[in-house]
């Protein structure tokens, strides 16, 4: 058993995890990061390795009270990853990383697949039967939007995500909702298709803090899989443990 920690843009997840199986799972802050590493560690006490992977910002301070505490494994560009990375860019987010090989992990020989990763941003990362990493597209996550809309607008209000039931809005606040909802669905949608006219077969996973709010929007054959980053930062620990 090992602590997997996925410290993102907008929050920090730990989970005890054993054999890919999550046994303990939460969201903590910064403030209280420590504090509750300490405490699944008291409840799991076999716990001497962590597993972590950073793309927002910590104080290192909390990352070195982390190492006195167990040793940490970090997801970075220099690890040895269980694909071909095709991206063109010097360096591919440790996010991504990590996603990707949960897929990996997830998949049959000789399938491919795509990611969708729903949060700050919308992530899409394919991985042909070779598993050759090529890349996908980023764009604007719900937050976003919503925000977009109200900052740079003189009189639109600054609305919280929510499911709609119609994709006509008749007034400002079910307009923006329909825009908003509507228009990331209908986008996921057409990029699904995309994807599919390459690979009929090929195998989506949609993960992310939007992804249950937006797969109720979402007709598409997809695996939601909420804990698929905590799942691909384990797989890249036991896949470079021995090395």
């Amino acid at each position: 058993m090992i602590l997997v920690i996925d410290i993102g843009n907008t929050s920090i997840k730990i989970a005890a995890t054993d054999n890919y199986k999550i046994i303990s799972y939460q969201r903590t802050t910064e403030i209280d990061f420590i504090n509750d590493c300490k405490s699944v560690i008291t409840q799991f006490p076999q716990i001497k390795n962590a597993a972590l992977c950073q793309v927002g910002r910590i104080n290192l301070d909390k990352i070195k009270q982390l190492e006195k505490l167990v040793s940490v494994f970090k997801i970075e560009n220099h690890i040895k990853l269980p694909f071909t990375n095709l991206y063109q860019s010097t360096t591919l987010g440790n996010d991504r990383i990590a996603l990707v090989s949960g897929a990996i992990s997830r998949i049959e020989k000789e399938e491919s697949c795509l990611i969708i990763d729903a949060g700050t941003c919308v992530t899409y990362d394919y991985i042909d039967k070779n598993l050759n990493y090529h890349g996908g597209a980023i764009s604007p996550g719900l937050r976003l939007r919503y925000e977009s809309l109200h900052n740079f607008t003189a009189n639109l209000p600054l609305l919280t995500a929510q499911t709609i039931d119609n994709f006509i809005g008749n007034s400002t606040t079910t307009s923006i909702h329909s825009g908003v909802i509507n228009g990331l669905a209908q986008e996921i949608k057409g990029c699904i298709r995309q994807y599919e006219q390459k690979n009929k077969d090929i195998k989506v996973f949609m993960t992310g803090g939007d992804a249950q709010l937006l797969s109720t929007q979402l007709k598409s054959r997809f695996f939601a899989t909420p804990f698929l980053m905590l799942e691909g930062i384990y797989y890249l620990y036991q896949f470079n443990k021995d090395l």
